[in-house]
């Protein structure tokens, strides 16, 4: 390069990058002073992992994949025929032992009335011992008869109304309102006690949860408001305020918690999670949907306190 282009561009270069230093400390000054940033930030929301407790086969299932569900609303249904038929046995033995109290009943005031004219006969000395002693013994075995016919009679109804309270597990309900995320199993698949039948989300009720440095943790305070940018919508600035600040760092509920103590150690900065709410921007079109799914990538400005 000769002479005279250094001479030229060697300032512009310099105008250039001076421009760029007073650009981005403006930017810094204006738009960044006085907020801490993440992009580590995700939405979440409650969820419940519907399941069974019983290991059955599913005969039919009630709702699908996206679909809105109140609490209460029947989701899946198990095959519990077998429950079923000792539910009829249950109520026919009941019928037994009903008329087999009956029966009992009458038996016992029948000995009763002989054992009361019994009683007369020998205060006034008109029967013998002995007859007076069968007739008490008969009262005795009586009252016993009917005693264990009713004792069984309460047991077949309880029996009764666990075989109910087994076949109300066989149907499995909607713990809460909420949408139909994930289904894990379809119709005819035997599911074992406790497998993961749906995923439910409550997505009325979301909230950002962003993983911050520890180096960045120590103006930030509950209340705080926050600018979050939604990737689904860019262009648009949700606010919302923190709410949480968890007492340990994300690193704490790993799966394989590190071990500094094995000689390897290496200084990393942790993240500690905050949760804070989120509230779409008053311009955003009235009639159009806004998807707030958990899991969507969101990047969060928190204004803090210098």
């Amino acid at each position: 390069m000769s002479e005279k282009k250094r001479n030229i561009w060697l300032p512009l270069a310099i105008i250039i990058a001076c421009l760029v230093l007073i650009g981005g400390g403006s930017y810094w000054f204006f738009f960044m002073r006085g907020y801490v940033h993440t992009n580590d930030a995700y939405i979440e929301a409650y969820s419940v992992d519907l399941s069974s407790d019983v290991t059955e086969r599913i005969i039919s299932l009630c709702v699908d994949e996206g679909d809105y569900v109140q609490a209460g609303q029947l989701i899946a249904t198990m095959q519990s025929d077998i429950l079923v038929s000792r539910r009829y046995e249950a109520q026919a033995k009941i019928v037994s032992l009903e008329k087999e109290v009956a029966f009992q009943q009458a038996h016992f005031y029948k000995v009763r009335n002989d054992y009361e004219r019994a009683l007369q006969g020998i205060q006034d000395a008109i029967i013998s011992s002995q007859t007076y002693d069968h007739n008490e013994k008969n009262y005795e075995m009586a009252t016993a008869s009917l005693e264990m016919a009713e004792a069984d009679l309460i047991l077949a109804k309880r029996q009764l109304e666990v075989i109910d309270t087994k076949i109300t597990h066989y149907y499995v309900y909607a713990p809460m309102d909420g949408y139909i995320s994930k289904r894990w199993i379809w119709i005819g698949d035997v599911v074992q006690e406790g497998q993961t039948m749906f995923t439910m989300y409550d997505l009325r009720n979301v909230w950002v949860t962003a993983n911050l440095s520890e180096k960045k943790l120590r103006n930030v305070r509950l209340g705080d408001s926050v600018k979050i940018h939604v990737d689904a919508y860019p262009g648009k600035t949700f606010t919302g305020e923190v709410f949480v600040i968890k007492g340990a760092a994300a690193s704490q509920f790993s799966l394989i918690p590190q071990n500094n103590a094995t000689g390897n150690y290496t200084k990393v900065a942790q993240r500690i999670p905050i949760k804070m709410t989120i509230k779409a921007p008053d311009d955003f079109p009235k009639d159009q949907p806004i998807y707030l799914f958990p899991g969507m990538s969101t990047e969060v400005k928190i204004k803090v306190k210098s």
